[in-house]
């Protein structure tokens, strides 16, 4: 299904009731969810599987067939009308799973899902898709390696935008002195403010003490403190974001990260080739609103940097303790040392009033005084340099280490506290209006900051698919009506063709250095060799045991299925005439009985009906169906049919050629891939690209004849005599 926010236009008058999979059960759960059937109906088409998630009891899988219904009702074809087995189905799982690994977001990652391979009569729609990841792979090639990287990692921080979430909050109330007022209040404010009556002064003040501050909607009849409360005329005058700014910038909150990650995005695509992918954000845009989010944090408080007057006292609470604990033992210290140099004399008085009972500390105190009060004044002069401390918060730190001396000196908690409860006040009542600005300044910017994220995660869909083409070093095939009559699948594509029969009765494919995907997946694209082959209507493939047969009848049906889907193709070139219908019919695992050797004989036949319809068939030792002898009767009589259809492709992979060609009433081709001995490592050495009109050698001679080199004593020797049984047939 193809997902490129212009689907909605498509298909007008689709219900939901008509589209297969959608009971009335389901059905009313949609209109619940999205609040209207056109809503529901432009979600399915447009294939986003994170918002039907949200239907109660929809899952991934099941949001995703569903999606796949849609596109059946709405294009008139699904993949079962091409992939016409479950081998052609596993071959082309097998491909998707390639290329998911190419996908950084699993909104992407469901995108590819339900990209599909089209039958002939529907390549315009393999040619939207074509064109759009031609644009993608061109924009991909037009970065560097390492901003291709920069490009990825900032697409997987992206995740499809989530609604806020604020908690109640505690440090705010709103105080209401009539009945009416507050029933309206807590009506509007009460899921997330607290709402009072008050009803007399002193139950006003306590409210005005416990609260930070204080929200009104009308006035007493008694007195208000002077401060600490915000007045607004109404309730109705006034929106909940106003109050409390948290609930305006809670979706920012939310969504920071993948926010961020796409406003990056949108300032790499804008400032190179790709400027106008996301038309609605220059870079500088991008810049201007990931500069305003920069002040928020991923918990909902102000980031550091954006005022100086709140980082300062951030700075504060934070280094506060530490440093009053470090200038009191500082403090300790230098008084001890003032002590341990001094000296005490007592003069006559002072003797008479210790022996009367006075106090020998209150004498030592006051002899000590003066030196603890300049170093008390020292000190404090560092602490209000150290936490660039104003006039007035300086004042309550005045008696923080106490006017009693005492060695060690003690913090006094009290003023300790005071201090704290002012600095933090001030900080919150700070960091409120901050919020409060930046609200504003983010107003209106919501819905243009989702689209940028849906933008960038319908980017990431196409740019995952060019990202894998370009990984494979793939390129757009050719597709003909016959060899001679060739044209390339492009944005001037001949639509005569597409609605005409084919006047040749021509089906081939012709394919130039092609690597098996599966193959490069797993052991890397260099290390690949790369095969060419040609084939017209039916050709029998014999070759060597472990000679490439398999691999070559796999990278032949990639393929086909990726050009289909409007893929580039794993080859240097790739040319062939467009099918309806793809058959694949892999190796079975061992002789089938009766009834599954009726049912595969009923599938075949199903497939020689010549009805003009264009198809391929291919098929992988199709011999271990049933007892050699009668296989090879088998396959020859499906061959000499598939041969006289001229509109069926057929490409049967077998190690009974010669047999096969002697049940043969037609000349049929049959070409082999053939194996040239053992190399020094006695490994086979093989020609992976078939050779036309040539049946191929077996392996079990080099076989034996490595097994031979490879042994001694008796088993050389049981080796020697099955090496001299081929050596006598020869």
């Amino acid at each position: 299904m193809i997902s490129d926010g212009e689907s909605t236009a498509i298909e007008t008058n689709m219900r939901l009731r008509d589209i297969s999979g959608i009971g009335s059960i389901l059905e009313k759960r949609l209109l619940t969810c999205f609040g209207s059937e056109e809503k529901a109906i432009e979600t399915l088409l447009k294939g986003d599987v994170h918002e039907l998630c949200r239907v109660e009891g929809m899952t991934r899988k099941s949001a995703q067939s569903l999606i796949l219904n849609v596109s059946k009702e709405q294009n008139g074809v699904s993949i079962e009308d091409f992939l016409k087995t479950k081998e052609a189905e596993a071959l082309y799982s097998g491909i998707l799973k390639i290329m998911k690994k190419h996908c950084c977001t699993e909104y992407s990652a469901d995108f590819i899902e339900r990209l599909v391979p089209y039958p002939k009569r529907r390549l315009d729609l393999a040619l939207d898709v074509r064109e759009k990841i031609e644009g993608h792979l061109a924009v991909l090639q037009s970065f560097s390696p390492d901003e291709r990287e920069m490009i990825q990692s900032l697409l997987s921080q992206i995740t499809p935008a989530k609604d806020g979430t604020v908690q109640k909050i505690r440090d705010r109330a709103v105080l209401a002195f009539s009945e009416h007022v507050y029933l309206e209040a807590r009506e509007k404010f009460g899921s997330i403010l607290p709402v009072h009556l008050v009803s007399d002064q002193q139950e006003c003040a306590d409210f005005f003490f416990s609260y930070r501050s204080v929200i009104l909607f009308d006035f007493p009849e008694f007195d208000l403190p002077e401060s600490g409360y915000d007045y607004f005329r109404g309730v109705d005058a006034v929106e909940i974001e106003q109050l409390i700014p948290e609930m305006a910038l809670s979706y920012f909150v939310k969504n920071l990260k993948s926010f961020d990650a796409s406003l990056r995005l949108a300032e790499i695509l804008a400032a190179g080739s790709a400027d106008g992918i996301f038309s609605q954000f220059t870079a500088e845009d991008a810049l201007e609103l990931r500069t305003l989010l920069k002040r928020l944090n991923s918990d909902g408080s102000m980031n550091s940097g954006t005022d100086p007057e709140a980082d300062r006292l951030k700075n504060i609470s934070a280094i506060c303790d530490e440093t009053l604990l470090k200038k009191a033992a500082e403090l300790s210290e230098k008084l001890k040392n003032v002590l341990t140099g001094n000296t005490l004399t007592l003069d006559g008085d002072q003797l008479m009033h210790i022996l009367s009972g006075a106090d020998l500390k209150q004498i030592v105190t006051a002899n000590v005084s003066k030196p603890y009060r300049d170093l008390l004044k020292e000190m404090l002069a560092e602490i209000t340099k150290t936490l660039s401390l104003k006039r007035d918060e300086e004042m309550i730190l005045s008696d923080i280490y106490g006017d009693e001396i005492e060695c060690p000196i003690k913090l006094n908690l009290d003023s300790l506290t005071r201090f704290k409860k002012e600095i933090s006040l001030k900080s919150a009542e700070l960091e409120q209006k901050q919020k409060k600005q930046l609200s504003k300044e983010l107003a209106g910017k919501k819905e243009a900051v989702s689209l940028l994220v849906s933008d960038c995660l319908e980017f990431d869909c196409w740019y995952s698919a060019a990202s894998f083409a370009n990984a494979y070093h793939m390129t757009f095939p050719v597709f003909s009506k016959s060899a001679s009559n060739q044209f390339r699948l492009s944005s001037d594509l001949d639509s005569n063709y597409l609605d005409s029969t084919s006047d040749s009765n021509s089906v081939f494919f012709n394919l130039v250095n092609g690597k098996n995907l599966f193959l490069s997946s797993k052991y890397g694209f260099d290390s690949i060799t790369p095969v060419s082959y040609d084939v017209e209507n039916t050709v029998l493939l014999s070759g060597v045991n472990s000679g490439g047969k398999t691999t070559v009848l796999e990278l032949v049906g990639q393929c086909i299925i990726l050009a289909q889907m409007g893929f580039p193709v794993p080859a240097e070139s790739f040319e062939f005439s467009p099918i309806e219908e793809f058959y694949y019919f892999g190796k079975s695992k061992g002789t089938l009985d009766a009834g599954a050797f009726e049912t595969t004989l009923r599938n075949f036949s199903i497939v020689s009906e010549s009805n003009g319809t264009e198809r391929a068939v291919f098929a992988d030792e199709l011999e271990s169906i049933t007892e050699p002898g009668a296989s090879a009767k088998i396959i020859a009589g499906l061959l000499e049919t598939f041969c006289e259809n001229g509109k069926t492709l057929s490409l049967f992979v077998s190690h009974l050629a010669e047999s096969i060609m002697e049940n043969c009433d037609i000349p049929i081709r049959v070409d082999g891939i053939d194996a040239a001995g053992l190399d020094e490592n006695l490994n086979l050495i093989v020609n992976r690209n078939p050779i036309k009109n040539h049946i191929a050698k077996s392996t079990p001679e080099l076989i034996v004849e490595k097994l031979f080199l490879t042994s001694t004593g008796d088993e050389n020797a049981f080796y020697e005599k099955l090496k001299k049984k081929f050596e006598a047939k020869d």
